[in-house]
């Protein structure tokens, strides 16, 4: 019941075979629109107040402790973009700057052909690389300016800070976060052992991870304060701090132990487990114990359930069509879903379109052409043509030296999600029946 979050020996080896999944998109080394680099101190300097952090923005305390010792930085118009994504140089960067580990790889001479010698960040990519945080792309690429995701950018963390899972990975996956089926290969022992040093924060619901949303400025804030108190070098948030209730296991103390006792029972058509956790903390302020219970499944949910966790444009789009219901039902269904990024590359007016009531039919042919009867995993896909609900053909190609895999002239960018009703392959472009000319949509 847990195929889909097995993990194999070699956690490097595997993260650098799965991320050859990643989107192969152009990269641009060009001066980036990025905060301001400077030293980091080594203690905290005088309180540092951003226009755009209000006083109830919920990181706040993360990313004024970070900037008091210039871990991270803002722009010189005094802002400090909370939502916009962070792009992997600039996560690189952070690292360099918040960290300290010593050496345990060498990058090869060549470095990473998309970052020259003279690229604004390449000396911390480096260190990033060269201390077991980051990995490249196949070898040889970085992707310096692609946004990276919540889940490697946790990854890189927890294989940089070097943390291992105290038990069986998916079992604590699972009781902890309602999304956990999404977490890829890559990530699921590393976030487990993230998860269990309370290095997670999510925002604004503590059960969902989100793994395949870009991590925001705000988010890396938290995720790099709750690293440095990890390591002893930053004083954990006061308990009566706001921003703990995103701390994943509530980490308002200095040591917590764990103990999970689960029992299961099978109906005949689901599993369900259902976990009792006892939490002991302790402080300098005393000791606490919670004791909570939980009932989670160990069955993924249902394609169009999962598709309004992490492909929010999709599932508005699938209900808007009236097909909700059909990925709600017995299937089994091959998806290829386009990421919320997908959809925003799509000129907004034709978006906006899309949705309204006039162009339904539209909207569900386009959807349907991203269905395939069946479930396909990677392992399944072969080159050619598959015939999709739509009854118009995608056409499947598959790089034998990468393994990256194309629908039509979309990449996907994160294969194999597993539902109950089929499986899921994250792709980065909508795919466009080619009967449909989008010019002509109806206003």
């Amino acid at each position: 019941m847990f195929s889909f979050l097995r993990w194999s020996s070699g956690s490097a080896a595997l993260l650098g075979v799965t991320m050859t999944f990643a989107a192969i998109v152009p990269v641009t080394i060009s001066a980036p629109t990025v905060a301001q680099t400077t030293s980091p101190s080594p203690s905290p300097g005088a309180e540092v107040n951003f226009s755009d952090v209000a006083p109830d923005f919920w990181a706040r305390p993360f990313i004024q402790a970070l900037a008091q010792r210039n871990i991270i930085t803002g722009f010189p118009n005094g802002t400090f973009r909370p939502q916009q994504p962070v792009e992997r140089a600039e996560f690189a960067t952070m690292i360099a700057k918040a960290f300290e580990q010593n050496q345990v790889r060498q990058l090869g001479e060549s470095g990473f052909t998309d970052v020259p010698g003279d690229y604004w960040a390449a000396s911390e990519i480096q260190e990033a690389f060269q201390t077991g945080f980051m990995v490249g792309y196949g070898g040889t690429l970085f992707f310096p300016e692609q946004p990276i995701p919540r889940a490697q950018a946790i990854t890189a963390l927890a294989n940089g800070l070097r943390l291992s899972p105290n038990g069986t990975p998916a079992n604590i996956l699972r009781s902890y976060y309602q999304d956990a089926g999404w977490i890829p290969a890559y990530a699921i022992n590393p976030i487990a052992a993230a998860t269990q040093a309370n290095i997670v924060v999510n925002y604004p619901n503590v059960k969902a991870l989100n793994p395949l949303r870009n991590l925001t400025r705000a988010e890396a804030a938290a995720l790099l304060y709750q690293a440095l108190v990890r390591q002893g070098k930053i004083e954990p948030l006061p308990n009566n701090v706001a921003a703990t209730n995103y701390i994943v296991g509530r980490n308002n103390a200095i040591g917590q132990t764990s103990s999970t006792t689960t029992s299961t029972s099978n109906n005949g058509s689901s599993t369900s487990t259902t976990s009792s956790t006892t939490t002991s903390t302790s402080d300098t302020r005393g000791s606490t114990n919670t004791t909570t219970s939980t009932t989670s499944t160990t069955e993924p949910g249902d394609i169009y359930a999962l598709s309004t966790l992490n492909f929010t444009t999709l599932s508005s789009a699938l209900k808007t069509a009236g097909l909700a219901d059909t990925l709600k039902g017995k299937g089994p269904y091959t998806v290829f879903a386009p990421t919320d990024e997908a959809f925003a590359a799509l000129p907004k007016e034709t978006l906006n379109k899309l949705l309204q009531p006039e162009n339904r039919e539209t909207l569900t042919k386009i959807l349907k052409y991203h269905v395939v009867s069946g479930e396909l995993t990677t392992d399944q896909l072969k080159r050619g043509e598959l015939k999709t609900l739509e009854d118009r053909p995608i056409n499947i190609q598959i790089n034998p030296g990468t393994n990256q895999i194309a629908v039509n002239d979309a990449s996907v960018t994160q294969p194999n999600i597993k539902a109950s009703n089929g499986v899921i392959h994250a792709i980065n472009e909508v795919l466009i029946p080619p009967d449909i000319n989008l010019n002509q949509l109806g206003k």
